[in-house]
């Protein structure tokens, strides 16, 4: 049987460095480089490829000047051919067997046709920061996602082309939680999701408080985002005083991940849920208003 044609999609934004590993990864994988290609979706027009930079021969690298992860995810899922797409981040390394155990757990089990795979994170170094310490109770949680949700992000996220051909592509006005809004499309048109614990791919955990508020900011602006319709300041101050209660139902899921924490690191990273969260909450409330959401 004719191995099934895939396509990997990587959008970048200034980061060479970090896609180079994630390209070499991808050309050691043991899935036959004749049936997958990989698009790289350069969404910083400015940026030009550095001099000697490795290229896998399947692979092509194109230019989105339009604004946005998903836009240039979009630009990827159209420059493509494959059956199956698949999608990471240009600061991801895969696994080498990835896109052949994905295509196997396709196959093996035709009842679903998306799959979250196994994000894991790597640090620095064994001594953990307090950004570190939050990673690895909240970052990437794809089990849960799957279980809770029946979505995935795409850091590590396959789908059948039919998918978005059915229930349409991201959406282009999102700069955050475009994964999260398309992975509710379909599941709601009953397109069922896997999580694949050996679909895997390594990620660099955030390693400064600084990163992660500027995510926490950057969720914000994608979550006022979500609402197509307008809303008035009575109604998005409402909406802000919901959003700054204390995360109280993360406490069970700290307790879970957290095991190899002392008390006060787990209290520390129920602090720096509940700071994220205001922060969040602030940003998503002033977008409401009218601010710009940010890319950064």
């Amino acid at each position: 049987m004719t191995p099934k044609f895939v396509s990997i999609i990587i959008p970048t934004y200034k980061d060479w460095a970090r896609l180079s590993l994630c390209l070499q990864s991808l050309a050691n994988q043991t899935y036959d480089a004749n049936f997958f290609e990989i698009i790289i979706v350069n969404n910083y027009t400015s940026d030009r490829i550095p001099d000697d930079y490795f290229i896998p021969k399947n692979c092509k690298i194109i230019v989105e000047g339009q604004p946005g992860s998903y836009v240039a995810r979009n630009a990827g899922i159209k420059a493509s051919v494959g059956e199956i797409l698949g999608f990471t981040d240009s600061d991801c390394i895969p696994d080498e067997d990835w896109i052949s155990n994905a295509v196997q757990a396709f196959e093996s089990d035709g009842n679903f046709t998306r799959i979250a795979g196994k994000i894991r994170l790597y640090y620095k170094s064994d001594r953990l920061t307090n950004a570190e310490l939050y990673e690895t109770v909240y970052a990437f949680n794809q089990d849960i996602y799957v279980e809770q949700d029946g979505t995935g992000v795409t850091a590590n996220m396959f789908s059948f082309r039919k998918v978005f051909d059915d229930v349409g592509m991201f959406r282009e006005d999102l700069l955050s939680g475009g994964d999260y809004e398309w992975a509710v499309r379909a599941r709601n048109a009953n397109y069922n999701i896997q999580y694949s614990d050996n679909v895997i791919v390594s990620h660099p955990a955030r390693h400064h408080l600084s990163e992660l508020v500027k995510k926490a900011k950057r969720i914000g602006g994608g979550q006022a985002n979500f609402s197509k319709v307008s809303e008035g300041f009575f109604q998005s101050a409402l909406k802000l005083l919901y959003d700054l209660r204390p995360p109280i139902r993360s406490i069970p899921l700290i307790i879970l991940k957290g095991k190899k924490m002392h008390l006060a690191q787990k209290l520390l990273v129920f602090y720096i849920r509940y700071y994220l969260s205001v922060i969040t909450a602030r940003e998503k409330f002033m977008v409401s208003l009218g601010k710009s959401a940010r890319r950064e």
